[in-house]
C-alpha cells in the first residue's frame, strides 16, 4: 500500500538499493550485509585517513588542563568552583563549563595516560567521521556522492581533531542535524532525543548554542511556503509545528540541568560580549587568514558551491541556506568555527554531486571483500596506535619536559612565570610542583585581571619589569626564542641558567637592585624598545596560540 507524503514535508528520496531480494538472508545475515556494505567500507576508509592524519595531534595546549580538571572531578566527586592551580588568582571563582567532557578526558588519562587519551581521540574521530559521512549521505541521498566532499574536507578537519570537548560538541551537532533532517523528511518521532542530548551537550561544550540555533532555524523556516531562486520553504503541518515547539521548549529547559545552574547556559554570551582580551588575542578566536593552503582550499570549496548554482540550479531548503550563511560568517570571523562551516557545507556539495553519482547496487556488492577491508582498517588503527615512548617524545618536542627535569634537580626560587601554552601541561604533569602564572583558561584569567598583565610582560611592553615585580616573579620558564627571554638575558638583574631546543630558564640574581637609570616616571621600569627585544608595538602584541 503506498504511503502518502506528509503535508509540508520536503522528502528526499533515500538512495535506491538495487538488486534487493525479499524473503532471503534475513536476521544475522542481513545485518552483516549492512555492516559490511560498500557505503560502510567507504566510511571506514574515511575514518582511517582521518585518524592517520591526526595521530600525533595529542599535545594540544588545552588538552592538559582539561585532563587535569577531569581527574580532579573524578577524585573529589565534585565540580570545581574556585581556582586551585595558579598563584596569580588563587581561590578566585571559577566554573569548569566543560566539566563533562573533561571527565571523559580525565578518565582516559587515568586508564591509559597518553595512550589512553590517544585512544579516546581515535574513538572521537571515528564517531565524528561516521556521522559526518552519514549526514552527507542523508542530505544528498547517495553514499557515493557523499564520499567526495567528505574526503575533500579531511585535510582541513585533521587540524582540528584533538581530544578536547570541542570535538564532542561537533559530534552532538551532527546528531542534532541528522535528527532535524530526518524530521524534515517525515520521521516524526526522532526529535524526542534532543532534550536529553542538550543536557549532555550543555555540560560538555558551549557549542550547544549552534544546536539550539539550528533547531530554531528549522522551526522558523517551516512557517513559510515559497520557491525562489533555488531556495524552497515548505510549511510545517500544525502537528509538526506543535511538535517542534514542544521539543524546543524542552531543550531550553534542559539548559537548566547543570551543577552550576543558569550560569553555564549563559557562558557563551559571556564569552561573546564580556571577554575582549581573550577574543582579541587567543589564536583560535582570530579571523580567518589565507596564508595556509587548507584555508585556500576551504575558500575554493565555498566559491565552487555558490558558482555551481549558476549552471546547475539545484534547489535547497531555506533552513539549509540560512545555516550555511551563519556558518560561513562564523568561520570567517573566528577561525575556530571552520569545522562548523564544513559540517554544513560539505553535505550540500554532496547534493550537487549526487546528480552524477550512481545509486548503490547491493546485488553487485562484494560483502566478503568489504568485511576483510573494514576489519583490516580497524586492525590497522589499533596497531598504529603510537607507543608510549613515541608519544612522550612527541610531547618533549613541544613542551618543557627537560627544563622541568633540570628544575627538579636544581630548584630555583619562585614564583615562576610560564608560557601561556605550557600552563596546562604544567598543571597536568606530576613533575612540576609549582602553581602556574597562567594556563589555557583565558576567560578566567581575563576576569582576574591577569591575562592583560601576562600579555604586557611577554610582549615586553614598557611596564613589563614593573609587572614582574608586582607578581614577585623570581624565575621564568619561557620558550627558548621568546622576546622576554632575550630581554632578561640582557639585563644585569637576571641570568639564563638553562636552555635547550624548546625552553629556557631565567632566574633573578639574589639581592640585585635595578639601576636608577632604568627607572622611568612614577616608578615604572623602562625596558628596551621593540627593536632591541623583538617586542611588538601593535596593541598588546601577537596572538596567543591555542
Amino acid at each position: 500500500m503506498p504511503t502518502e507524503k506528509p503535508k509540508g514535508v520536503d522528502v528526499v528520496n533515500p538512495e535506491p538499493v538495487q538488486g534487493t531480494a525479499t524473503g532471503k538472508g534475513g536476521g544475522a545475515g542481513a545485518l552483516l550485509r549492512k555492516v559490511f556494505s560498500f557505503p560502510v567500507l567507504m566510511g571506514a576508509l574515511l575514518v582511517g585517513c582521518a585518524v592517520v592524519g591526526s595521530r600525533y595531534n595529542l599535545p594540544d595546549p588545552d588538552l592538559w588542563w582539561s585532563a587535569a580538571v577531569g581527574k580532579q572531578i573524578l577524585a573529589t566527586h565534585t565540580v570545581p568552583t574556585f581556582d586551585s592551580h595558579s598563584f596569580t588568582a588563587p581561590g578566585a571563582p571559577w566554573m569548569a563549563y566543560e566539566w563533562l567532557g573533561e571527565v571523559m578526558t580525565g578518565a582516559a588519562a587515568n586508564l591509559g595516560g597518553l595512550r589512553g587519551m590517544t585512544a579516546l581521540l581515535y574513538l572521537l574521530i571515528a564517531v565524528f567521521m561516521g556521522l559526518f559521512y552519514g549526514y552527507a549521505t542523508l542530505v544528498s541521498g547517495k553514499s557515493k556522492a557523499a564520499l567526495i566532499p567528505c574526503a575533500m574536507a579531511l585535510p582541513i578537519l585533521t587540524v582540528f581533531f584533538t581530544a578536547r570537548p570541542q570535538l564532542i560538541g561537533y559530534i552532538l551537532l551532527l546528531i542534532t542535524l541528522i535528527l532535524l533532517e530526518r524530521f524534515r523528511q517525515g520521521k516524526q518521532k526522532t526529535l524526542w532525543v534532543l532534550p536529553p542530548l542538550f543536557v549532555i551537550w550543555l555540560n560538555t561544550h558551549g557549542s550547544f548554542v549552534f544546536g539550539l540555533t539550528a533547531l530554531g532555524i528549522y522551526g522558523v523556516s517551516g512557517l513559510f511556503e515559497f520557491e525562489a531562486g533555488g531556495i524552497i520553504a515548505r510549511r510545517w503541518s500544525d502537528r509538526q509545528r506543535r511538535h517542534l515547539e514542544i521539543v524546543f521548549l524542552l531543550c531550553v529547559l534542559a539548559l537548566l540541568v547543570s551543577p552550576y545552574g543558569t550560569r553555564q547556559a549563559a557562558y557563551p554570551l559571556q564569552m561573546a560580549f564580556f571577554e575582549p582580551v581573550n577574543v582579541a588575542h587567543i589564536n583560535e578566536w582570530q579571523s580567518l587568514i589565507f596564508d595556509f593552503w587548507q584555508t585556500k582550499l576551504l575558500l575554493g570549496m565555498v566559491l565552487v558551491f555558490w558558482l555551481a548554482q549558476i549552471p546547475l540550479r539545484e534547489s535547497f531548503g531555506l533552513e539549509s541556506m540560512v545555516l550555511l550563511l551563519l556558518a560561513t560568517y562564523s568561520c570567517f570571523v573566528h577561525r575556530r568555527f571552520i569545522p562548523f562551516l564544513l559540517v554544513i557545507l560539505m553535505p550540500l556539495l554532496a547534493k550537487l554531486i549526487a546528480r552524477w553519482a550512481e545509486d548503490y547496487n547491493r546485488s553487485i556488492d562484494h560483502f566478503v571483500v568489504n568485511a576483510v577491508l573494514v576489519l583490516s582498517v580497524a586492525a590497522g588503527l589499533i596497531l598504529t596506535l603510537p607507543s608510549r615512548k613515541d608519544l612522550e617524545d612527541n610531547v618533549a618536542e613541544r613542551y618543557p619536559v627537560k627544563a622541568i627535569e633540570y628544575l627538579n634537580q636544581h630548584p630555583l626560587p619562585g614564583p615562576t612565570l610560564n608560557e601561556y601554552g605550557w600552563g596546562g601541561y604544567l598543571i597536568y604533569t606530576p613533575d612540576y610542583h609549582r602553581r602556574v602564572f597562567v594556563d589555557g583558561r583565558a576567560d578566567f584569567y581575563e576576569y582576574a585581571g591577569v591575562l592583560g598583565d601576562y600579555l604586557d610582560i611577554t610582549n615586553v611592553k614598557p611596564d613589563a619589569l614593573f609587572l614582574l615585580r608586582k607578581y614577585k616573579i623570581r624565575s621564568c620558564l619561557l620558550a627558548q626564542d621568546s622576546s622576554l627571554g632575550t630581554m632578561l638575558a640582557a639585563l644585569p638583574g637576571w641570568q639564563e641558567v638553562y636552555k635547550d631546543k624548546v625552553a629556557a630558564l631565567y632566574v633573578q640574581r639574589p639581592k640585585q637592585l635595578i639601576e636608577p637609570s632604568c627607572v622611568g616616571k612614577q616608578g615604572e621600569t623602562s625596558v628596551p624598545g621593540p627593536g632591541a627585544a623583538g617586542s611588538k608595538a601593535d596593541g598588546r602584541g601577537a596572538a596567543l596560540t591555542r
